[in-house]
């Protein structure tokens, strides 16, 4: 089923999977809707809610033409879901805003002009994590020049700033503004066969091709961190498409050398993860054959044994972060200014 009409050409296309979003799709729908730039359509996608989501969903695009809502099938993954709102978009540009994320009223249009001014085809923002209650665990993603400097970002760099359990900004976890005649052009779509990891996939692929990308130095995407979340949980099924992935990446041919050293050193990243899964499920299980395999084949695994001690010792003493209280307040204020959908 779909709802709601669209504009004639909008500037950007917002495309938004929704799947039992119910407690914070409305905050996510107002964000976007209340931006002050207002040549845009949002595209939400439901993936079988059984929630009440899509009704809230449909009753605000009673109200606003420029939200149109699909629903009535299970796609079974954010990365189908995107290619299906791909498909309907006619935006000049196009960006992705999680159902159960915020973003700053001012962010498109601070985007497009940032856009214009570096020429960029690929643009993305800083980007705060927040507790799901919206008050507290705040921190930002961009660190070090990245936070203060506006930079364009080649693709070894990328790659690098993806390996499983690296260092630095995971640049990963950015939402972009995509200029949608690069992904026609080069006929990019989102795997589909992965679950996590495809936000990276899909630009990595972009960068392949010669797109340009660029930073803003500015906190404009609030990420919502909760039970629900998908992007922060790595399991088997997620390791191994990540695997077959960035293995498929490592040995494309005509490459540049330090493009397919970024590659190789971040399979091997997916691969020191993938023996770690392996040896806490085998200490969990008293599985000491495992353990003894493991060592000896993949000794790499061990040197994350850290990682539950580290969480732990976070839990414990929390780091003690700058204030940031401007990006609070908006936040806050983004939470209560739910669409009031008509009953």
């Amino acid at each position: 089923m779909t709802t709601g009409t669209r504009d004639d050409h909008p500037s950007v296309s917002v495309l938004m999977a929704n799947y039992n979003s119910a407690p914070y799709l409305a905050a996510a729908i107002a964000s976007v809707l209340g931006q002050d730039f207002k040549a845009l359509e949002l595209i939400l996608v439901d993936d079988g809610s059984s929630d009440g989501s899509v009704a809230l969903a449909e009753r605000i695009a009673a109200g606003d033409p420029r939200l149109r809502v699909f629903s009535g099938k299970r796609f079974g993954g954010p990365a189908p879901v995107r290619n299906f709102a791909l498909d309907q978009a006619r935006g000049d540009w196009v960006a992705v805003v999680d159902s159960d994320d915020l973003i700053h009223p001012q962010r498109f249009s601070r985007m497009l002009a940032a856009i214009e001014a570096s020429g960029a085809d690929i643009l993305i923002d800083d980007l705060a994590i927040f507790g799901g209650d919206g008050s507290s665990g705040i921190d930002t993603m961009f660190e070090g020049p990245l936070a203060t400097t506006a930079s364009a970002i080649s693709e070894q760099t990328y790659i690098r700033s993806n390996f499983l359990f690296g260092k630095g900004t995971k640049l990963g976890y950015a939402k972009p503004v995509i200029r949608r005649a690069a992904l026609e052009e080069n006929g990019i779509r989102y795997n589909e066969t992965m679950r996590i990891g495809e936000d990276y996939d899909l630009i990595v692929r972009l960068l392949g091709k010669g797109c340009v990308m660029a930073t803003l130095p500015e906190t404009l995407y609030f990420y919502r961190k909760h039970s629900a979340s998908i992007s922060h949980r790595l399991d088997m099924t997620a390791l191994t498409a990540l695997e077959a992935t960035a293995a498929a990446a490592a040995a494309a041919p005509e490459q540049s050398p330090a493009v397919q050293a970024a590659n190789t050193a971040r399979l091997k990243s997916i691969r020191r993860a993938i023996g770690f899964d392996r040896l806490v499920s085998a200490i969990k299980g008293a599985d000491a054959a495992t353990i003894l395999s493991l060592l000896m084949r993949q000794p790499s695994a061990f040197t994350l044994l850290y990682l539950p001690v580290a969480a732990r010792l976070r839990s414990l003493f929390p780091k003690q972060r700058p204030a940031q209280p401007e990006i609070v307040s908006m936040i806050a204020d983004l939470d209560r200014s739910s669409v009031r959908a008509p009953q």
